[in-house]
């Protein structure tokens, strides 16, 4: 079963998000119960001292020894747009208790906030839970001075309770403590209360993220049909059809990459239909040649002295049918089969060397000089020394085949290794530097139209390049770019 890549990205997509809003809930939902246990301790802690304050103003309005001195009856304390309703006590160093808000059912708690009123009578604002391993009660205990006329105890509004404390050293008799403690559960509701209203955001935003990414994903593949067509249309042989995708990125990249693809391929084919409308007129030539003059001889047409000369005509056009054959059937090995060459490190100077001696008999008998130029130090590059020989060479009898009087070959080394064929002829026709490497294209003094085209598949076949230019006095010049 196939499965699209806007699915396949859709997906991964969602998981992703997915996965970050979990790990994004989990983290938030840790930073979301610290946050609330820091808030609340901070509220118990400013409750504290608001009770602290009114104990002190009580203690300083009371007239006499029998005068009630009330703190002010219970407030509750806000966390994060919730309400707690704290419970506290108040302590000496003897660990009496002189005022508690505390129930009945919380009565038990009073055995479990010594610890903290402990560290309290040190001087310091302590902190402490119970249990420890799975918290039921936040507790804050607050230390402050109490001096006054009438005795705290003297407004406890219930029986004595005692704390049992360990026995304190250099702990100043007015030193008083208030403990304060809150429920877990209301803070674990304060975090609840929290976590929906962040769920829902996440939620929310899970849903934005999704409607998001759908769109970009619908964008994103869009060139992706854009480019099918046009490959469909491609493999109907039609080559108008260069995709056009302006999308700034990737995809653009890709359809104009497609788009020179498909203008390669409609050179090729247009080649391709060029080829083989010249071939068959090529090869044609030569067999009608034979047909006709064989047709004649076995008709009767030509005289008996002509016989020998209808049968060296009809062997001459046999040659040079076969000739077109081999060079075809070399051309294309040369395009497509990588085995048949051998790259080694060779001497360039040498090749020019192997192409002068095989081009001089038919330089001599045309009457065309031959002016090497070649550095005396060897130049190497990486080459099949049998093919770039048969290269040079089909340069070289295109020179002289053209030269009036002298034909230069000239090897310099520059970010390449350049190799040039240089001729006094008459040059270039128009239009004729665009063809020169086109099958079977060849001009007034040309052979089988197929020794350029062999040249410059041998040099791209070495990853080099080959030029066709004007030369500066006239004729023609090929320069070679082989990389050093």
């Amino acid at each position: 079963m196939k499965t699209s890549i806007a699915v396949k990205v859709i997906s991964v997509y969602l998981v992703i998000v997915m996965g970050s809003l979990i790990l994004a809930g989990v983290l938030t939902n840790r930073a979301i119960e610290n946050y609330v246990i820091d808030m609340t301790r901070a509220s118990l802690v400013k409750y504290g001292k608001g009770i602290i304050a009114r104990f002190e103003d009580a203690g300083r309005g009371a007239a006499s020894a029998t005068a009630k001195v009330s703190p002010g009856a219970n407030a509750s304390l806000t966390v994060a747009a919730q309400t707690i309703t704290p419970k506290y006590i108040v302590v000496d160093p003897t660990g009496a208790i002189l005022w508690n808000t505390f129930s009945k059912t919380d009565r038990p708690l009073l055995s479990k906030v010594s610890d903290v009123v402990v560290k309290a009578l040190q001087g310091n604002v302590a902190v402490g839970v119970y249990p420890h391993n799975n918290p039921v009660f936040e507790f804050v205990a607050i230390p402050f001075h109490y001096a006054s006329q009438s005795p705290l105890d003297a407004v406890h509004p219930g029986p004595p309770d005692v704390l049992i404390l360990p026995q304190m050293k250099n702990t100043h008799v007015d030193t008083k403590v208030v403990a304060l403690f809150a429920r877990v559960s209301d803070m674990q509701r304060i975090t609840s209360e929290i976590w929906r209203a962040v769920a829902q955001g996440l939620v929310i935003s899970s849903l934005i993220t999704a409607f998001v990414g759908l769109l970009l994903v619908r964008r994103l593949m869009r060139p992706v049909g854009i480019i099918k067509t046009a490959i469909d249309r491609v493999r109907e042989r039609d080559f108008s059809a260069v995709p056009v995708v302006n999308t700034g990125d990737e995809w653009e990249e890709f359809a104009n990459a497609f788009g020179d693809m498909v203008q390669a391929l409609q050179a090729f084919d247009e080649g391709q239909k060029r080829f083989l409308q010249n071939a068959s007129h090529e090869l044609k030539t030569p067999l009608m040649g034979i047909r006709g003059y064989a047709e004649g001889l076995r008709d009767g047409v030509f005289k008996p002295s002509e016989s020998f000369r209808i049968l060296d005509i009809i062997a001459q056009e046999s040659v040079r049918l076969k000739s077109l054959v081999d060079e075809l059937i070399y051309l294309s090995k040369l395009e497509t089969l990588d085995e048949v060459y051998t790259f080694v490190q060779y001497d360039v100077s040498l090749i020019i060397y192997k192409t002068i001696e095989r081009v001089h008999p038919l330089a001599k008998d045309r009457g065309i000089l031959i002016l090497p130029d070649v550095p005396e130090e060897p130049l190497y590059a990486l080459v099949d020394q049998d093919k770039m020989v048969q290269a040079l060479l089909n340069l070289a009898a295109n020179a002289v085949r053209h030269a009036h009087h002298q034909i230069f070959i000239r090897l310099a080394a520059k970010d390449s290794v350049e190799l040039i064929v240089e001729d006094d002829g008459d040059g270039f026709r128009d239009q004729d530097k665009e063809r020169v490497f086109e099958r079977f294209f060849h001009g007034a003094k040309g052979d089988t139209g197929l020794g350029l085209p062999i040249a410059k598949a041998i040099i791209e076949k070495h990853k080099g390049q080959i030029i066709a230019e004007d030369a500066d006095g006239g004729g023609a010049r090929f320069v070679i770019q082989l990389p050093r």
